[in-house]
């Protein structure tokens, strides 16, 4: 839920009922009244993406068959939001067996099917049940974050200390010329597979706080171009002993954005240092920024920003494109070198970027580039 959102104080569950019809809409506001729910009504797949942000109601009632935007694309745009994809949806349809509509909406996200007229009883009975399947799965995910964080603590604690010794013996023998360079590179093996072992540790306890919805981000208004300077300065000497180039494209006319830094800056140094993986020598990594409109985020309330990490890497194939920010995915191009990641740095960093409301996607051919692009808000929507 983003600082947009308003909370609606009510003892009872609310229900967003988007119909076309407003006969529709009073009958069921009629037949709600003496019930423990609150109603709004909305007339329009638009009003309703409006509404469901703007209020994040306890389930929403969508007609299917609307002008404009229908049902199935008024949910596929509630999914693809991050302040309403978590939001259950039971779809209206007029025809009691229509197998082609029951498929795609549940395909698209679809929690439930109603046929008209509506039977104001099946209709309670049946968001009761979707209400409480709900709030058992989010004490699921609770319970499995404070698991994880639990876990994670009791395998960090020992691997830093073990990763700290490691460090300071290396030092020390390397400066008093005690082992030779294959005994000091059997060190630096150590010490990497023990960083990649706190990366992995890392990456599952913001997986699960995010997934649980336990993360709380510390926004504020930052300049964009500070942030990307302040990561990419961690960069210089390893782009350095590649030979390679990071060049960085930031307009000085961007607005302020509204981010968490540390988590934003998450997501940069992820995205910077699988791009630096998987160039060659010599190869090229750069950064841009530019303002983008509705057209692009679907939002109309919201500004935002666009920024893309590019290089002239290995590639991704394109049936392989849909999955990568998927958990435990690696492109089949990465399995064949020397880095061996988590496959959860970019799932970490999609449940990042969709905690700010923005997106994440990704570009690539094979052996030419890759380029992964997300949004993030801007100061001056959120004030507006």
């Amino acid at each position: 839920m983003d600082s947009s959102t308003e909370t609606i104080t009510s003892e009872f569950p609310t229900l967003l009922v988007v119909d076309d019809t407003e006969d529709n809409l009073d009958y069921l506001e009629f037949a709600l009244k003496r019930k423990p729910f609150r109603m709004l009504r909305a007339t329009s797949g638009k009003e309703c993406l409006l509404l469901a942000k703007k209020y994040d109601p306890d389930i929403i009632i969508l007609d299917i068959q609307m002008p404009e935007m229908d049902g199935f694309e008024t949910l596929q745009q509630l999914r693809a939001n991050a302040y309403t994809a978590h939001i259950p949806v039971i779809f209206l349809t007029a025809q009691r067996k229509d197998p082609e509509s029951i498929e795609k909406g549940l395909s698209l996200g679809a929690d439930e099917f109603l046929t008209k007229p509506i039977d104001v009883e099946e209709l309670i009975v049946r968001t009761k049940m979707i209400l409480r399947l709900k709030k058992l799965e989010r004490e699921l995910e609770r319970t499995k974050a404070d698991f994880m964080a639990m876990l994670v603590h009791d395998l960090r604690s020992p691997l830093s200390g073990i990763k700290g010794v490691i460090e300071y013996f290396k030092e020390i023998f390397a400066q008093n010329k005690v082992l030779n360079e294959e005994q000091l590179a059997l060190f630096d093996s150590v010490d990497d597979s023990a960083a990649r072992m706190l990366a992995l540790i890392n990456d599952i306890l913001d997986l699960s706080k995010l997934e649980a919805g336990k993360l709380n981000l510390d926004k504020q208004a930052v300049d964009l171009r500070l942030v990307v300077d302040i990561i990419t300065r961690d960069f210089r000497i390893p782009f350095k002993n590649k030979n390679a180039t990071l060049d960085i494209n930031i307009p000085d006319d961007l607005p302020q954005v509204n981010i968490d830094i540390n988590r934003i800056g998450q997501v940069l140094t992820n995205l910077i240092g699988n791009s630096l993986k998987f160039i060659n020598p010599g190869g090229s990594v750069s950064i841009s920024a530019e303002l983008v409109g509705a057209e692009e985020t679907g939002d109309q309330n919201q500004q935002f920003v666009k920024v893309s990490v590019r290089d002239n890497g290995m590639g991704i194939p394109k049936e392989e494109l849909p999955h990568i920010f998927d958990r435990y995915k690696q492109a089949s191009t990465a399995k064949k070198t020397q880095h061996i990641g988590t496959g959860l740095g970019l799932a970490v960093c999609k449940l990042i970027v969709d905690a700010h409301g923005g997106t994440i996607s990704a570009e690539s051919e094979v052996g030419v580039h890759t380029t992964i692009a997300f949004t993030i808000p801007t100061v001056k929507a959120v004030q507006s």
